[in-house]
């Protein structure tokens, strides 16, 4: 069979981290209760292998990628256990999976070769806050109306349509743990969300970036790059490491991206299906 972990049981898995694993900022993030996901495992007391699924984002695999004790199980688990399990938890009905390296590439794809899946892949970045600091200098100023502020306890229940709930919910067990352990900002019109830059997973002093801009009439008028361009600035003001990934196909997100001063450092090819 394959299990459901306990929360408190995530720290089983972390033997099975191999290389650069050991410092994958969304594994950790999860394994140590920061951000919300779910470890399935092939043995409970002693896992050989893992899934780690992110919620409504993605799904990571650890350990032993020849177990096939494990991989046996797994397409019938995917299109069923899986599936309801990522409806329920986001109402979420794709599958979307990250090969860490060319030999998880191919157990993924053995495991859903049964299915008609699309491929992709991963972009992986690091700021460089010389870059940033050259760029901002360029950024269009704040339109009359609008504001920037924290996303703080007030900014949250000030927010009359719910929209910082609703996506911090994706992410963090609690409000109350991403006004504990993460950061955000947001530009806002009255009490109105327009857009909003936020810390989707956090290791430590290292945070992972999400934005989005949350109207189609208040996009590509640069919300997000001043929502961002506060975020960095209380990172660098606070020895905290922001780090930016995106598909290679979502260029809008990579633009903005390079704008802010990120760099590619490296890339994961990525598997998706709709369930």
């Amino acid at each position: 069979m394959i299990y459901k972990l306990d929360k408190t049981d995530y720290k089983k898995i972390k033997p099975l981290l191999k290389n650069e694993q050991q410092n994958d900022l969304t594994l950790n993030a999860i394994m140590n209760g920061n951000n919300r996901g779910t470890v399935y495992v092939d043995n409970i007391e002693h896992p050989r292998t893992a899934m780690i699924d992110v919620i409504g984002t993605i799904s990571m695999f650890i350990g032993d990628h020849k177990n096939e004790d494990f991989f046996h199980l797994l397409p019938d688990f995917i299109d069923n256990q899986l599936k309801m399990d990522t409806l329920e938890s986001c109402g979420g009905t794709y599958f979307l999976a990250v090969a860490s390296d060319k030999a998880w590439e191919e157990a993924i794809e053995k495991a859903i070769s049964h299915r008609e899946y699309e491929t992709d892949f991963e972009w992986y970045h690091t700021f460089n806050a010389d870059r940033f600091h050259t760029l901002k200098s360029g950024f269009k100023p704040l339109s009359a109306g609008y504001a920037i502020r924290r996303v703080d306890k007030a900014t949250i229940e000030n927010d009359s349509e719910e929209i910082l709930s609703e996506v911090l919910n994706e992410f963090w067990y609690s409000t109350d743990d991403f006004l504990t352990k993460g950061l955000g900002y947001c530009v806002v019109k009255g009490s109105r969300i327009i857009s909003a830059c936020l810390s989707c997973c956090v290791n430590d002093q290292d945070h992972e970036i999400s934005v989005e801009t949350y109207n189609d009439e208040d996009m590509n008028k640069g919300f997000a790059t001043l929502a961002c361009a506060a975020y960095l600035e209380h990172c660098l003001a606070n020895g905290i490491t922001p780090h930016w990934s995106a598909l290679e196909t979502n260029k809008e997100s990579l633009r903005l991206g390079a704008k802010l001063g990120f760099e590619f450092t490296s890339k994961r090819k990525t598997f998706e299906f709709e369930f």
